[in-house]
């Protein structure tokens, strides 16, 4: 009779599951992830140029305005010029992209990846330097033909704009928090409209008609830079931040170029012997106007483009318009021109500005809790 044996049992093997724990720095360097960290001392810097940049380019550009000779009837000349001094002083970013890189070297050593975003951020600068030259260039002109209370108001569409896009181009999801601050940087750029411009048009060279259309395609020129350059930024998964200076200084460069060109083709180079000799302060001080301007003009966009590498085309646009307040109460210290004084619009346009600001810093406070 056969025995009956029993099947010997054995342990099942073991299988080991390696669980990832990924640590902040990890975080950010996870191609595949959407999701970035906020760096506060980065987006701060960023937050602090753009505020000081716009600032002084501002006051400097009332300044220069104010100072040249109005009585030839040339207010509306030079619209190509103030486009170029947007850009061409590109050359001030270059220690500080030669300074991130190496660093960025020296932390990590130079891959295919970063060579690949290097040249597709080449391939989109040319689109990038032909809206930012042609931003400014509208901007001017809408400045010199409408009152500066009816740019302002049209010039606010920015934000619209910018929602938009990057719903459609960097597919931003929108909260309550992003919507609030939208709200209220709206509100805050509509109330400076009691502001003053010194190259204000009068009755006789107003002309609303083209003035408006200018103002709402340099609006949509910003919006859509913002967000072009937020494209570029998501797909080259740029590693770190000497790309913000790379996209600065190739599309400057090719934004300064076409700038130079619509400056000769409209003949301007004419206009800058007439303006410095008819400058009220001396020729001395026209040029430290125009260099001003050139300086101030890079440190704003430096923040500009910083705030949309560190967090969104859409908080770098929101910083943007609640700065107009502070340009504000600075034009009335600086001027005191005619009916301009520090009235209740700009004093509430100063606190929504604040809430603004305080809205999305919330949004970004809690997506940092979230990691």
């Amino acid at each position: 009779m056969a025995k009956n044996h029993q099947p010997i049992q054995t342990k099942p093997q073991e299988t080991f599951v390696h669980i990832p724990v990924y640590t902040k720095q990890d975080l950010i360097a996870l191609g595949n992830s959407n999701r970035k960290l906020n760096h506060w001392p980065t987006i701060i810097l960023c937050i602090i140029f753009v505020i000081t940049g716009q600032s002084i380019a501002k006051i400097l550009e009332n300044f220069y305005y104010d100072q040249i000779d109005h009585n030839d009837n040339h207010q509306n000349d030079g619209v190509w010029t103030q486009s170029l001094l947007q850009t061409v002083g590109f050359r001030l970013l270059l220690p500080f992209y030669i300074f991130t890189a190496k660093k960025h070297n020296q932390q990590q050593s130079p891959t295919t990846s970063d060579r690949t975003s290097t040249k597709y951020i080449i391939s989109f600068s040319g689109l990038i330097g032909i809206l930012w030259s042609n931003q400014g260039r509208f901007s001017a002109k809408a400045k010199l033909e409408l009152p500066f209370r009816v740019f302002t108001l049209i010039y606010t569409t920015q934000l619209f704009f910018t929602l938009i896009f990057a719903a459609f181009i960097n597919k931003i999801k929108l909260n309550r928090w992003i919507i609030t601050s939208l709200i209220l940087a709206t509100a805050t750029g509509a109330l400076t409209f009691s502001s003053s411009f010194g190259g204000e048009p009068d009755e006789a060279e107003a002309n609303n008609g083209r003035g408006s259309l200018a103002a709402l395609i340099s609006s949509l020129y910003f919006s859509l830079l913002l967000c072009v350059i937020q494209n570029v930024f998501k797909r080259t998964k740029a590693p770190s931040f000497a790309s913000v200076y790379q996209v600065l200084i190739i599309s400057s460069l090719l934004a300064t170029i076409s700038s130079a060109a619509g400056l000769l083709i409209e003949g301007e180079q004419d206009d800058f012997k007439r303006d410095m000799n008819g400058f009220s302060k001396g020729k001395g001080a026209y040029v430290m106007a125009l260099v001003g301007q050139v300086v101030a003009w890079q440190v704003y966009w430096a923040g500009i483009v910083g705030l949309v590498f560190s967090v969104s085309s859409v908080l770098a646009n929101v910083i943007s318009v609640i700065t107009w307040p502070i340009v504000s109460v600075l034009v009335v210290i600086f001027f005191g021109y005619v009916n301009d004084e520090f009235d209740v619009f700009k004093g509430v346009a100063l606190v929504t500005a604040s809430l603004s600001a305080a809205a999305y810093f919330y949004r970004l406070h809690k997506e940092n809790l979230s990691y």
